[in-house]
C-alpha cells in the first residue's frame, strides 16, 4: 500500500482513553438531547450512561437486555454511580434511544475521518473521487422470546431480526452509510436507490450484479457514478467496439439488453479472461481501458469483499449473531453499538498499518477486538503495543486474502472506443420490477 504521508500521528491515535470516551458521550448527549415538552421529573438513566452500558455489553459478550439493567442498577464505572430503576424503566428508555444513537455513530465517524485520512489508500482507482462498496447483510433469527414467536416454525422469514443496507469506504475502511431495516427480505433495487443519494459525482461504487439492474445502471451514469459489478444471470448483450480480444481476453462496449422489453440505454464495458482454469467476468461504465485496465478491474472488484469481512466483524467478533432481545428497538440500539465499536477498530487497523508500512489486511481485525481492551484495563497506549509487539503476537503478519491474477496486456493491443459506439441508445424499456404475490 502507498500511503500519502509518512508524517508522525497524533500519540494518541484513534482509540480515546475512559475520560475522552466520557467527554464524547457527554458533550454528544448536550447536543443531540432535544428539549422535552414532557413533564416530570427527569430520567434518572443518562443517555452516556446507556450508550456505555451498550458498548460495554457488546465488548464483554452480554446474552441479554436484563444485562444492561443489572449493569446500571448495580455495577458503576467512571463517574457513573448505580441507579437502582426497574428493568421496565431500561426497557421503556431504551424505546426512545434509536435516533441518539444513529446521531452518535455519525458524530464518532466525522472524528474519526481525519486520523484515517491520511492513510487511506489512494492507489485503488486513482481516477475516483472515493471507492465504496454496496451491499446489504440479513441479520440472524431472533430467539423465541415473546409469546408470539413462540408457534413460528423454524426457518420462517418472521424469525429473521432485520437487516443492513450499507456503504463502505474502502480506501479508508469506514462505513459511510447505513439503514436498519426491519424487513428481512424486500426489494434491494429500492433501498439502493437511497444509499446513493448525495454521492458526488466520479465516486466509484463496487457491488455484485445480484443486486441491481439495467434502469439502476443508467441511472448511476447519469448521476455521474463510476461503478464495477460481476457478469451474471446470463444478460444479453450487443457488442458495439471491441477494444482487445486476444488469448481468451475481451475487453469491449456493449449495449446491455438484447430484446426491446428490456434494454439498458447506457453502454458499458465487458471484461473477461480465463485463468487458471477460471472464467472471470465484468461489468463497468469506465468506457476508456486507458483509465480503467482489465488489470485494475479484477483488482478493485475483489475489493469488494472489504464490506463482506466488515460485516463478518459485525456478527462473528462483536457477536452481532447472538441478539439480545426479540423487540425491534433493542434490535436497531445493538446494530448500532456494534457499528460504533466497529468503526474505531477499522480506524485503528487503517493507522497501525499506515503507520508499520503493511497493506492493511496484513493487521489482524480479530486479534486488534480481543488485545485492544486488555492493553487499555492496563493503561497502555494500542498503537505503542502494536508497534512494538505487533509481529510478536501476531497481529502484524502476511495477509491471506486471496490474490486475483491476471493476464498481461500490453497497452499498445488496446483500441480505445471511438465516439460513436459509446452513445446511449435513443429509446429503451426498463422491465418493471416483478410484483410480489399478495399474501
Amino acid at each position: 500500500m502507498t500511503h500519502d504521508s509518512r508524517s508522525v500521528q497524533e500519540e494518541l491515535g484513534v482509540v480515546p482513553s475512559q475520560q475522552q470516551v466520557l467527554d464524547v458521550l457527554q458533550e454528544s448527549c448536550r447536543v443531540l438531547q432535544q428539549p422535552s415538552a414532557r413533564r416530570g421529573r427527569p430520567a434518572q438513566v443518562s443517555w452516556a450512561r446507556l450508550c456505555m452500558g451498550m458498548v460495554l455489553g457488546v465488548l464483554q459478550g452480554w446474552g441479554a437486555q436484563l444485562d444492561l439493567w443489572r449493569w446500571v442498577s448495580f455495577e458503576s464505572w467512571g463517574p457513573f454511580a448505580p441507579v437502582r430503576v426497574s428493568d421496565q424503566a431500561i426497557s421503556n428508555r431504551l424505546e426512545r434511544a434509536e435516533p441518539f444513537f444513529h446521531q452518535l455513530f455519525e458524530q464518532v465517524s466525522a472524528w474519526l475521518r481525519p486520523l484515517v485520512e491520511s492513510w487511506q489508500d489512494r492507489t485503488l482507482a486513482p481516477f475516483a473521487r472515493d471507492v465504496f462498496a454496496l451491499d446489504e447483510s440479513t441479520l440472524d433469527q431472533v430467539g423465541r422470546f415473546l409469546p408470539w414467536l413462540r408457534g413460528v416454525p423454524s426457518g420462517k422469514q418472521e424469525l429473521l431480526a432485520g437487516r443492513i443496507s450499507a456503504l463502505f469506504d474502502v480506501r479508508r475502511q469506514q462505513w459511510v452509510r447505513l439503514e436498519v431495516l426491519k424487513e428481512a427480505k424486500a426489494n434491494c433495487k429500492n433501498v439502493a436507490v437511497a444509499m446513493l443519494d448525495g454521492l458526488h459525482p466520479g465516486t466509484l461504487l463496487l457491488f455484485d450484479r445480484g443486486s441491481l439492474g439495467f434502469a439502476l445502471f443508467d441511472e448511476l451514469s447519469e448521476r455521474g457514478l463510476w461503478w464495477i459489478s460481476r457478469y451474471a444471470n446470463a444478460v444479453s448483450f450487443q457488442v458495439s467496439h471491441v477494444c482487445d480480444q486476444s488469448d481468451g481476453v475481451l475487453d469491449a462496449i456493449v449495449y446491455l439488453g438484447v430484446h426491446r422489453a428490456d434494454q439498458a440505454r447506457h453502454p458499458v464495458r465487458l471484461l473477461q479472461f480465463w485463468h487458471a482454469g477460471k472464467h472471470s467476468r465484468y461489468l463497468t461504465n469506465v468506457l476508456d481501458p486507458n483509465s480503467l485496465p482489465l488489470d485494475m478491474v479484477a483488482r478493485l472488484y475483489a475489493r469488494r469483499w472489504d464490506i463482506e469481512l466488515a460485516f463478518r466483524l459485525l456478527k462473528d467478533v462483536l457477536r452481532l449473531n447472538q441478539l439480545w432481545s426479540a423487540k425491534w428497538a433493542v434490535i436497531q440500539l445493538q446494530v448500532w453499538a456494534c457499528l460504533l465499536i466497529a468503526q474505531v477498530f477499522h480506524a485503528l487497523q487503517v493507522q497501525i498499518a499506515g503507520q508499520a508500512g503493511v497493506e492493511v489486511f496484513e493487521v489482524s481485525l480479530d486479534l486488534l477486538v480481543r488485545l485492544v481492551p486488555q492493553w487499555l484495563q492496563r493503561g497502555l497506549s494500542p498503537i505503542e503495543q502494536a508497534m512494538r509487539f505487533g509481529r510478536d503476537l501476531g497481529l502484524i503478519r502476511p495477509s491471506t486474502r486471496h490474490q486475483v491474477e491476471v493476464p498481461w496486456i500490453d497497452p499498445a493491443w488496446v483500441i480505445p472506443p471511438p465516439a460513436w459506439a459509446i452513445q446511449p441508445r435513443v429509446k429503451v424499456r426498463h422491465r418493471p420490477p416483478k410484483k410480489k404475490p399478495a399474501g
